[in-house]
């Protein structure tokens, strides 16, 4: 059982609700409301489609889910398809290349659920975006949906479907964000498109309204659609654009006027444009740190350097587990108990976690396998939210102290040597600790284990009989009351 502390006080909890897929198309959810010591993992047997790739959902303030989507449908807090709600995206690709059918609908970070705020809980925003062919280049279109909330006797339905916003505007794979417009009434929504543009588009109660076209000082290649991520900062005043072609573009931003200024930039090792290579960017809470995913590699920002570059420090590597499949880094969510939880590009039974992203450097605490899944994901998917609470106080509640099904484990860096070894390493133990030393294969499996003494200030391990290869080592202290697990990867050699 998992037990939640109150939640703070009329904060707004519309991101609240986090839905997913597994292999075997069962659906289950993520619920970060005070459950009074339920388990926040609620599974939802018989629900109308799965989650690969796009993913959006919304709650009323009081964190009630309401509606969701992925893509191709929407349905309701019942898990059913509301009227109207089918194929919103239906067009050419569907026909062409998915049987006439529409069961998820590909790439991510292009949809999102605002809600109309003048009408709060009763209406919603559905910003998606269509796949249309063209020779040589597939695009997408920017268009909107309308879900009225209060029809059917709250079961909603689809009063508008798929009216573009940008016309004859091709927009790029990936970067859909938004932010709430300092009047608390409308809506900014950003998105870039092929030819170095971001759209600012102001919703308001007259509709869509195109502000600016920002040009951005870059050249994007073909290979910049889809493989990058754009994010608001918590507070709403920075905006991030990022991809491993064209590195990090940041700038500040203005929610009564829309506009962006103050533009920075940011080479992270570039990648060759011919190579395809997904990356990802999140926030910490604060809205100092910029994390930034690539692959194999997780990377600190920290934005309130005067210079980026004094500012950028690698947190880690990958280290190399499957399980089933490759636990590479991808697609990143700061969740309302103010952990970030990341996702890998393929199907996995573990999510990594940042505990503490407001944290400098290691303090973050970062643990690569930290979050088991009740069962394996069933891809890379991460819902995309508006961002909530930018002009709260308190962005999320850290009172929150577990969720995914198990209480949350900080990890500390161990020391071994030598590294790498060949036949025998030494482990040096945190000092006056007892518990037991764990190594595992890249497959996440133990395959040795010794108790220790507190006594014991370091502890030597045979490693003849094992082949040549990455492990990882784990020490866990018996009595764990800080709940420490103390790390490190290593690798055997000839």
């Amino acid at each position: 059982m998992i037990s939640f502390a109150s939640l703070l006080s009329g904060q707004s909890r519309q991101d609240y609700v986090w839905l997913y897929s597994n292999i075997e198309d069962q659906s289950y959810g993520y619920d970060f409301n005070d459950k009074k010591n339920d388990n926040p993992i609620h599974f939802v047997d018989g629900t109308p489609f799965d989650f690969v790739g796009n993913n959006a959902s919304i709650c009323d303030k009081d964190g009630n889910l309401l509606f969701y989507t992925n893509g191709c449908r929407v349905a309701n807090s019942d898990h059913e398809i509301i009227e109207n709600g089918s194929d919103i995206n239906y067009g050419d690709f569907i026909i062409q290349y998915r049987q006439d059918t529409c069961e998820h609908y590909p790439s991510v970070e292009d949809i999102l659920l605002l809600p109309d705020l003048a009408r709060p809980d009763l209406g919603f925003y559905l910003i998606h975006k269509r796949i249309e062919l063209d020779v040589p280049l597939n695009f997408m279109s920017l268009r909107f949906s309308y879900i009225d909330g209060a029809a059917n006797g709250g079961k909603g339905v689809l009063s508008t479907k798929s009216e573009p916003i940008l016309s004859e505007t091709e927009v790029m794979y990936s970067y859909l964000t938004a932010v709430p417009h300092i009047n608390g009434k409308d809506w900014w929504i950003l998105q870039p498109d092929y030819e170095e543009n971001i759209h600012v588009i102001l919703l308001n109660d007259s509709g869509f309204t195109q502000t600016s076209i920002f040009k951005v000082p870059s050249n994007f290649v073909l290979s910049t659609s889809g493989s990058g991520i754009s994010k608001f900062s918590p507070d709403g005043s920075r905006f991030a654009f990022y991809n491993a072609y064209d590195n990090l573009h940041l700038f500040d931003f203005d929610r009564e006027s829309g506009e962006l200024h103050s533009h920075q930039f940011l080479r992270v090792q570039p990648v060759p444009d011919n190579l395809a290579f997904f990356s990802a960017i999140e926030w910490s809470s604060d809205s100092r740190f910029l994390y930034i995913s690539r692959l194999e590699e997780l990377w600190q920002l920290d934005t309130w350097e005067d210079d980026l570059e004094d500012g950028l420090d690698l947190i880690d590597t990958f280290n190399g587990v499957n399980d089933p499949f490759a636990t590479i880094f991808y697609l990143m969510a700061l969740a309302p108990d103010c952990k970030i939880y990341m996702c890998s590009t393929s199907s996995t039974n573990t999510y990594h976690v940042i505990n503490n992203p407001n944290g400098k450097g290691q303090d973050c605490d970062f643990v690569q396998q930290g979050i088991q899944l009740p069962f394996v994901s069933a891809s890379a998917t991460m819902p995309n939210f508006p961002r909530f609470r930018v002009d709260e106080e308190e962005k999320c509640d850290s009172n929150i102290t577990s969720i995914f099904g198990d209480d949350i484990f900080w990890r500390k860096d161990l020391s071994t040597f030598p590294n790498p070894f060949r036949n025998n390493i030494t482990v040096d133990l945190p000092v006056d600790r007892r518990g037991v030393i764990y190594l595992f294969d890249m497959q996440g499996q133990i395959i040795y284990e010794q108790r220790v003494a507190s006594s014991s200030e370091s502890v030597d391990l045979d490693m003849s009989k094992f082949p040549i290869g990455t492990y990882s080592i784990e020490f866990i202290p018996e009595d764990n009351t800080e709940r420490r697990i103390w790390t490190s990867k290593v690798v055997k050699v000839e």
